[in-house]
């Protein structure tokens, strides 16, 4: 297996935009603006038998006081997952032919990330794709991880049957319009940072994005695919809001619906309004937040089904490392 790096933004959008296991955080576009705010080096990585690109491999660099540390995602970018992704052949290959693939795609990753010698190599991996193996015996440690994902197949009616009653309830006066909220989309990323920032400086924590350039960037790029909404009241204030990404067969509730100040129901009506944009184009609604214990008792009344994800990880030089995590990664202020 060859190990190169892919400059061509089209033969790289192309590939993800064909592979079952593509997320628009995997995009070249979506890349770059990561590149341009946060200040790590973009390591676009491709491995290819016999001239076919087989997978792609986003990881990128940082040096820090001499140090080399290679993320995929970065820190401060909300991109719940990242790694390599595979080429839709992949599924069709037998098991054997499977394991075999994924030993020559690690080992070949893992001798060009270890030719920077970093101190910390940490790779998140998209969710439901499980053999990570080939890490694990390549001395990399693992964590579990989890998310939510809501199957819409069956009807808005047979989906709305699963949520809690309460929920439920909730959700049929929000059909009824009882409680005189709206969901609106909008372009305007302004009021949605400072929403999210006051309640994350309220819990003081740091803001997981690193700046509103780099969420407006995005906007611009994937009008179709990162939607922001906001949730009005009657008087026309907003009291909510939620960014949604929409592509390759899912919607994924990504950043924002923080608790709301007002005793009404506005994350309820986020949620339904997403499982309909996700009946719609038939896909699977995904609610992160699952790792996350004080978050679970909401977001499980809507009957959604787990799923795990993996972060593979390598350190070398403890102390190097915690001062390196202590200055750029930890979120605690």
């Amino acid at each position: 297996m060859q190990v190169l790096t892919i400059d061509d933004s089209s033969i790289w959008d192309n590939f993800i935009d064909k592979s079952p296991y593509g997320a628009i955080f995997h995009k070249w576009g979506f890349l770059k603006i990561i590149e341009k705010h946060t200040g790590y080096t973009l390591l676009p990585y491709g491995m290819c038998v016999k001239d076919r690109l087989v997978c792609v491999f986003p990881v990128f660099l940082k040096t820090n006081y001499g140090v080399n540390v290679i993320l995929s995602p970065p820190p401060r970018t909300g991109v719940p997952y990242m790694g390599f992704v595979m080429s839709k052949e992949y599924d069709t290959l037998t098991q054997n032919g499977k394991e075999i693939r994924m030993r020559e795609i690690v080992q070949g990753i893992t001798g060009k990330l270890d030719e920077f010698s970093p101190i910390y190599v940490s790779i998140q991996v998209i969710p439901s794709f499980i053999d990570i193996r080939e890490f694990k015996w390549n001395d990399y440690s693992i964590e579990l991880l989890f998310t939510y994902y809501l199957p819409t197949e069956a009807s808005l009616e047979g989906i709305l049957k699963g949520f809690s009653r309460s929920t439920r309830n909730v959700i049929k006066k929000i059909i009824e319009n009882k409680f005189n909220i709206e969901m609106r989309k909008s372009n305007d990323v302004l009021p949605f940072y400072e929403i999210l920032s006051k309640r994350y400086e309220e819990q003081g924590i740091r803001f997981p994005i690193i700046s509103i350039e780099y969420l407006e960037d995005l906007l611009r790029l994937y009008p179709q695919n990162i939607n922001l909404y906001y949730v009005y009241d009657e008087e026309d204030n907003i009291i909510g809001s939620s960014l949604a990404v929409i592509y390759n067969g899912k919607v994924i509730s990504w950043l924002g619906t923080p608790k709301p100040d007002v005793d009404l129901p506005v994350n309820d009506l986020i949620f339904w309004e997403l499982i309909k944009i996700s009946k719609d184009r038939n896909c699977v609604f995904e609610i992160g937040g699952a790792d996350t214990r004080r978050l679970c008792s909401f977001k499980s009344r809507f009957n959604p089904s787990i799923e795990t994800n993996y972060r593979v990880f390598k350190r070398r030089n403890i102390g190097a490392l915690a001062e390196w995590v202590y200055l750029n990664v930890y979120k605690r202020k």
